[in-house]
């Protein structure tokens, strides 16, 4: 039995050493990571991996010199890249360094160790010719993005933009042959990504210009996302009122809305009725009606109603207020009459009832 489990156990240890072996022998030829696409400035730097297998564990490592010395180097850690699929990393440089000339952004894959990729991106600080089209005002936001690309002459450009959260590229886009006359163009897109309350992300777009040779520009700029909506259509009368939410991002609104009714009299304006009631959740583009209705019916009289969106953090992100105007008369003589009227009505309908029953009597008599 003893000498069973030893040879076990030494089958057991010989697999295990040559599996580890096999992951550490296993070279750059059997992995197909590679890079498909890189473009660095001073300032950023992005960088697309690509995969035709599942592979994990891989490390990135980024570095950027110029003139033989290294001005920053960053280090990435990817856990999974999907068969067939990419992985995007954006990052800022960290350098003082803005001079012209030729800079060298070298870039190196390593798996448990082992190089399986190594490549460098060169671009040239300082432009020789003036671009055909300035880039400004990159404004993201917790919907998406706004851009103003501004013509020096015609031209054809290319717009690609990404959402950054850390260092992980969470959503891109490309809109391709954008034609810029004569006039500055804004171009929009928006996110189609959930986003966290209160969490910062960061915008970047690229602008690609094909003539007089391929040239880009690009920009980048954080922002915190936050919940937003606003108030689209209101209804209110002397019986309730309704307000129609719209959202516009994509954090998720989980707030509610509050309808307070008032009324002005010798002290003041006087509250008569607030409500609060929860909002359906609501992203970009979506639009929900919230109601409510008045305990009592609003009576005669020029009424107040301030509606109020509040969101996911207590704040009020947009306000309605609105005017009220009752005809509303209630019965009251009807009302304290009710009583009596029914008080006289009991004694008719029991003397008719003894009324019918001597009837009946009389006619079963007759039949005798």
């Amino acid at each position: 039995m003893r000498t069973a489990l030893l040879y076990l156990t030494a089958i057991l240890l010989i697999v295990s050493i040559t599996g580890t072996s096999f992951a550490a022998d296993r070279g750059s030829d059997n992995y197909d990571v590679s890079v498909v696409d890189i473009y660095s400035d001073l300032d950023t730097c992005d960088i697309t991996l690509h995969s035709s297998e599942q592979v994990s564990g891989l490390e990135l490592e980024m570095t950027m010199e110029h003139e033989g010395s290294t001005l920053d180097k960053r280090k990435f850690s990817i856990d999974m890249i999907t068969p067939d699929s990419d992985v995007t990393k954006a990052f800022e440089w960290d350098t003082d360094d803005k001079g012209d000339g030729k800079y060298t952004v070298n870039t190196m894959i390593s798996k448990d160790g082992c190089v399986i990729y190594e490549n460098a991106y060169n671009f040239v600080n300082g432009r020789q010719t003036i671009p055909r089209a300035t880039v400004d005002d990159l404004v993201p936001n917790s919907q998406g993005f706004s851009v103003m690309i501004t013509p020096q002459e015609a031209v054809v450009v290319d717009v690609e933009y990404m959402l950054i959260d850390g260092s992980d590229v969470i959503y891109s886009g490309t809109e391709k042959k954008i034609s810029v006359h004569t006039q500055p163009m804004e171009v929009t897109k928006d996110w189609n990504v959930l986003l966290e309350n209160n969490k910062e992300y960061t915008g970047r777009i690229k602008v690609k210009m094909y003539s007089p040779s391929v040239t880009y520009i690009a920009l980048s700029e954080d922002f915190v996302a936050q919940d937003d909506v606003f108030i689209s259509d209101t209804y209110e009368d002397d019986i309730g009122a309704s307000a129609t939410v719209d959202g516009i991002s994509q954090v998720p609104f989980e707030g509610s809305v509050r309808f307070t009714v008032s009324k002005q009299d010798d002290d003041g304006e006087n509250v008569i009725e607030s409500v609060t009631q929860k909002s359906p959740i609501l992203l970009n583009e979506d639009d929900e009606t919230v109601e409510t209705i008045w305990e009592e019916r609003l009576t005669t009289g020029i009424y107040s109603l301030v509606i109020e969106v509040i969101g996911n953090d207590g704040d009020i992100l947009d306000v309605e207020e609105k005017i009220i105007e009752s005809d509303h008369e209630p019965s009251t003589q009807q009302t304290n009459n009710t009583g009596t009227e029914d008080a006289e009505e009991s004694p008719g309908f029991m003397l008719s009832g003894s009324l019918f029953l001597i009837a009946i009597v009389a006619l079963m008599s007759r039949k005798r």
